[in-house]
C-alpha cells in the first residue's frame, strides 16, 4: 500500500529591509525558497518580505506625494523599531490557518528579525493553537491571548530570578538553562499539558494528577515556584480557547494516542537577533525555545559586533545546542562572518577568492568609502554566479533539511533542479565561499557606506539599548558598560562549523576577538595562534561505518576542547 504523503507548508520570513531583488544579493531565505519545488502538488510556499519593506496600512499602489511620504516615514520607523511585528506574525498565522490540513508538516525559515518572527509564530501556534479555517476575525484575539499569557509568564520568571538573588543563590538577572532538566523524561502528564503537546519543561504550566494547575510549580527556571493568579488565568483562557476553536494533531506517547496542539516540524533560522521592540524583547529573561518545533536549526555569525544585532541564542535557554531529546532535535552552529555573511543580503564582492583576506589598499578603501555595496540589478543566471560567505550557511541548512528528510521520507521537502545545480557548484568552487570577504558594518570600506557606519557607531553608545552578555558562564541582561563595538560572547559549549575552524587555521589575519564572557581572553585563538588541539570534532564517521554516506566533511562540527558537549 502506497504511503500517503503529507502536505508541506513552507513559510519564509525575510530580514529587516530585505526583499526580493533577483540577484545574488538576495538573502538565504529567498535563495532557499528558489531551490524548492514550487510545482509539487503537496508543497505550498509562503514568502514575506522583511519588516520595514512596506506600509501595512497601504490601500493603494499609486499614492499621492503626501501618501508616499507617510508610507516612507512608516517604513523607516518600522525598520528601526519593528513596530509592525504583530502584523507580520498574524499574516503568517493566517496562511497556516487557510492551508493547513490534518497531518501536514510545517516548515518555517527566517533571517534576522524574520527569524524572530518565525520563532515567535511557531511558539504561538504550539501554545495557543491553530484556528479552524474561516475564523479570520478570531486571529487578533488569539494573538492577544498569547501576548497576555507571555506577559504573565515573563513576570513570574523574572520575580523567581529576583527571589533567587535575594536568597543569595544567584546575582542579578541570572537564570538556569532549561537543559539543566532532563529532556528525556516521560510525557505522561494528564490534562492540559497533553493538549498543548509539550513536556512539563515547556508546557505553559505544570499540571497536577487531576489535570488542575499547580500554582506552586513552574518550568523554565531550575526548581519550582508559585505562579501569579494573572498567569494562571491567562493559561486557563488559552486552554479553553484552544479546545473550543483550534485544530489539533495526534501524537503517540507511551503507545497511547494523545491530542495536542499543532507543532511546527522544522524551524530553520539564520542569525536570529534581539532587536524587535515587542514583549519578548523587553524581558530580562529570555523566552524558552523548547516547545517551538520538532527540529530547530540556527546558524549564528561570529563576527557581528553591532549592539542592535546581538543574537537571540538558543544557548540562552538550553545548555547543549547540539542535542536531541525525546521530542525535539535542536542545533545551533557558529559560522564565520557578520550578520549578512550568514543570512545573505550582500552582493558578491569579486569573481575571485579573496586569498588570505588581504587588507584593502588605500585606493580600494577610498572607492568603497562613501557607498554601501548594492546589487547591480537582477542576474540572468544566479546559479552561475560566484559563491560568497553566506552560501556556506545556506548549504548547511539544505544539508540539515536533507538529513531530516531521510528520517521520514514522506515528510521531506521537495527540491527543484536548481538545488542540485547549487550543490554541484558548491563542491566545485567552495573556496570562493570559504575565502570570501566578510562585511563589517562598523568598519569603513567593508560594504557599508560612510554615513551608515557613523550611524551604527552612534547607536553603539546609546544607553537605552540592553543586551545579553555572559558573566560567570550565565547570561545576564545588561545596559552598562556600553557595547562600544564589542564582539559577541560565545558559550563554552558552542558548536562551531567546519568553515569557521577552516578559516581560523588557514587565514592568517582572521583572528576574532570573541571570548566566553567577562574580561576573558579570546576563545578562538591564543595570542593569535590557533592550535590544532583547540577544537574537537563531534560528528562524522569513518568510511564503511553506518551513516558514512550521509556525512559531509563540509559540515563537520566542532566544540572547544574541554567543553561538556
Amino acid at each position: 500500500m502506497a504511503v500517503v504523503e503529507p502536505k508541506k507548508l513552507i513559510l519564509c520570513f525575510d530580514g529587516t529591509g530585505n526583499s526580493f531583488s533577483g540577484s545574488n544579493a538576495d538573502t538565504n531565505v529567498v535563495k532557499l525558497l528558489a531551490k524548492l519545488d514550487r510545482n509539487h502538488p503537496d508543497q505550498f510556499h509562503y514568502y514575506q518580505t522583511g519588516i520595514g519593506t512596506y506600509d501595512i496600512n497601504d490601500e493603494t499602489i499609486n499614492k499621492s506625494w503626501w501618501g508616499e511620504t507617510k508610507s516612507n516615514i512608516s517604513m523607516t520607523l518600522d525598520q528601526g523599531f519593528g513596530t509592525t511585528f504583530d502584523a507580520h506574525v498574524l499574516a503568517g498565522y493566517r496562511f497556516l490557518m487557510r492551508c493547513y490540513e490534518p497531518g501536514a508538516k510545517i516548515y518555517m525559515f527566517g533571517f534576522s528579525r524574520g527569524a524572530f518572527t518565525a520563532k515567535f509564530l511557531a511558539r504561538m501556534v504550539n501554545t495557543v493553537g491553530l484556528l479552524c479555517k474561516g475564523n479570520e476575525e478570531m486571529v487578533p484575539f488569539a494573538y492577544k491571548l498569547y501576548q497576555r499569557y507571555l506577559q504573565g509568564d515573563i513576570q513570574d520568571r523574572t520575580e523567581a530570578a529576583e527571589e533567587q538573588r535575594h536568597q543569595g543563590k544567584r546575582g542579578g538577572h541570572f537564570f538556569h538553562n532549561q537543559d539543566d532538566h532532563d529532556h528525556d523524561h516521560d510525557h505522561d502528564h494528564e490534562g492540559n499539558a497533553e493538549h498543548n503537546g509539550t513536556s512539563d519543561e515547556s508546557a505553559p504550566l505544570l499540571q497536577g494528577a487531576n489535570g488542575s494547575v499547580d500554582e506552586n510549580t513552574r518550568p523554565g527556571l531550575r526548581g519550582k515556584f508559585r505562579h501569579s493568579k494573572k498567569t494562571v488565568k491567562a493559561f486557563d483562557e488559552i486552554t479553553a480557547f484552544s479546545r473550543t476553536f483550534c485544530r489539533n494533531e495526534t501524537e503517540f506517547r507511551n503507545g497511547k494516542p494523545v491530542q495536542t496542539n499543532i507543532k511546527v516540524y522544522f524551524l530553520g533560522i539564520w542569525d536570529c537577533v534581539n532587536s524587535v521592540a515587542v514583549l519578548e524583547q523587553k524581558a530580562p529573561i529570555p523566552v524558552p525555545v523548547t516547545g517551538t518545533a520538532h527540529y530547530v536549526r540556527h546558524a549564528v555569525a561570529v563576527d557581528e559586533r553591532r549592539v542592535k544585532f546581538k543574537p537571540a541564542l538558543l544557548a540562552q535557554d538550553i545548555k547543549h545546542t547540539s542535542k536531541r531529546s525525546a521530542t525535539e532535535d535542536i542545533k545551533e552552529v557558529w559560522f564565520p562572518g557578520c550578520h549578512g555573511d550568514v543570512g545573505g543580503g550582500w552582493p558578491c564582492a569579486s569573481n575571485e577568492p579573496a586569498a588570505d583576506q588581504t587588507p584593502l589598499t588605500l585606493w580600494q578603501r577610498i572607492k568603497k568609502f562613501w557607498r554601501s555595496s548594492k546589487p547591480q540589478g537582477p542576474s540572468r543566471d544566479i546559479e552561475a554566479e560566484p559563491l560568497q560567505m553566506s552560501d556556506v550557511p545556506l548549504y548547511w541548512m539544505m544539508h540539515e533539511l536533507e538529513l531530516v528528510g531521510k528520517e521520514d521520507p514522506s515528510a521531506a521537502v521537495k527540491w527543484s533542479h536548481s538545488a542540485t545545480k547549487f550543490k554541484r557548484l558548491f563542491k566545485k568552487k567552495k573556496q570562493y565561499a570559504l575565502n570570501g570577504m566578510y562585511h563589517d558594518s562598523l568598519a569603513f570600506s567593508y560594504g557599508t557606506g560612510f554615513f551608515r557606519v557613523v550611524l551604527w557607531w552612534f547607536m553603539e553608545y546609546l544607553p537605552i539599548i540592553t543586551r545579553w552578555e555572559l558573566i560567570k558562564d550565565q547570561w545576564v541582561n545588561v545596559r552598562f558598560p556600553l557595547n562600544g563595538g564589542a564582539s559577541r560572547d560565545i558559550p563554552r559549549n558552542a558548536v562551531l562549523h567546519e568553515s569557521l575552524v577552516w578559516r581560523l587555521q588557514n587565514v592568517k589575519n582572521y583572528r576574532p576577538c570573541n571570548n566566553h564572557g567577562d574580561d576573558l581572553p579570546p576563545c578562538l585563538h591564543t595570542q593569535g595562534i590557533v592550535a590544532k588541539n583547540m577544537f574537537k570534532r563531534i560528528n562524522g564517521v569513518s568510511d564503511g561505518e553506518v551513516g558514512a554516506e550521509d556525512f559531509d566533511q563540509d559540515h563537520a562540527e566542532y566544540v572547544f576542547a574541554g567543553s561538556e558537549n
